[in-house]
């Protein structure tokens, strides 16, 4: 049994384990999900660029082509053509991958919850430990991450598999294409592959959200030790506060009790309240509430009263009433009537009729 409660990890992490497993850097990252984002994001660009970059590009690339036997091609010429041809490249791809790096950084952070952890700018050489790089090559997350590249390079072949066949089946008509059929036909090509692609990565993504998720939860599972550790540090010792608490509910019961002995007469619910009520008429003050208590605790209210002989009175209306004033305060004077009509009865019960005195409220 004690090596069950120590080592089983069977229990699920708590709330305090998921925040320190957090601060350590140790959260769900999806690189599913930063790649769809970067792929969406790129996409989104490539959409509002394409059109016109392709034009420009492809118009000026026809240019130099249509003029190259014009040119005197030694070494300065040859590299003057190849860096303009890499500029208008850029000019094109520049936008797309910019938005790439910002769709990659922005989930990131959202993923970790804006989570900066400069502890992870200082090397840590245990990671350098050949066995632990071992029993990382064969754990099950080594495993899991085999499938998924397998299955994405199965799937992403096939969408590139018919990229090629409608380039091939294209490529002998594009000689007599004009620069602008020719950069509406790549646009449609490139639109149609990139939805493609994205479609399946968010099927990726959607699997492997799953899986991170269950992943982490997993390892962060903890033992019916640790979850008793952990409480115990972060409430404190159920034993303790189970002891504090018996000596709260003590000096409770002691205080009702002293009370309830000096009390005029208790006014009952019958069972659910009970408010204790003591009247001075030497001093000329209102009665005041001095215990006051609901189900259990009305119920040893009467407890104490029949011990003390203190008249106990049935009378719910006035009690639930007299239930949501303040312990130790004096009633106010709009249930100066009902209660003096009360004590009145008391003080008949305790007293032959001719020597009763009138309540005075």
């Amino acid at each position: 049994m004690a090596d069950s409660d120590t080592g089983d990890t069977t229990e699920a992490p708590t709330g305090r384990r998921l925040e320190r497993a957090r601060e350590e850097g140790n959260i769900a990252q999806s690189r599913e999900l930063h790649l769809f984002s970067s792929l969406g994001l790129a996409s989104i660009a490539l959409v509002m660029v394409l059109p016109t970059g392709a034009r420009r590009f492809v118009l000026e690339m026809k240019g130099l082509l249509e003029h190259s036997g014009d040119i005197d091609f030694d070494p300065s010429t040859a590299a003057q053509v190849m860096l303009f041809a890499m500029k208008t490249a850029m000019l094109l791809g520049l936008p797309v991958a910019g938005a790439a790096a910002v769709a990659a950084v922005t989930t990131s952070t959202l993923q970790s919850g804006f989570l900066i952890r400069t502890e992870a700018l200082i090397p840590d050489l245990t990671r350098l430990n050949p066995m632990k790089g071992i029993k990382r090559i064969f754990s099950v997350t080594s495993l899991i991450d085999t499938i998924k590249s397998i299955a994405k390079l199965g799937a992403f072949s096939f969408l590139l598999y018919g990229v090629v066949t409608d380039t091939l089946r294209l490529a002998p008509n594009t000689m007599d294409w004009s620069p602008q059929v020719f950069a509406t036909t790549l646009y449609d090509l490139t639109m149609r592959t990139l939805v493609a692609v994205l479609v399946v990565q968010m099927i990726i993504v959607v699997l492997d959200e799953v899986w991170t998720r269950y992943h982490r939860l997993q390892g962060l599972k903890m033992s019916r030790h640790d979850t008793k550790e952990e409480t115990r540090q972060t409430e404190g010792d159920p034993h303790v506060k189970g002891r504090q608490k018996q000596l709260r509910m003590r000096r409770t019961r002691k205080r009702i009790r002293e009370a309830v002995k000096n009390a005029t007469v208790v006014i009952t619910n019958p069972t659910h309240y009970a408010v204790a009520l003591e009247y001075d008429q030497g001093a000329g003050n209102a009665p005041r509430v001095v215990a006051k208590g609901m189900d259990e605790l009305a119920a040893r209210i009467r407890e104490f009263a029949n011990e003390s002989k203190v008249p106990i009175v049935s009378n719910p209306p006035l009690a639930r009433s007299l239930y949501t004033l303040p312990e130790d305060t004096e009633i106010p004077y709009e249930y100066f009537q009902a209660v003096a009509a009360v004590i009145a009865y008391v003080w008949k019960l305790k007293r032959p009729p001719a020597s009763a005195p009138p309540p005075v409220l």
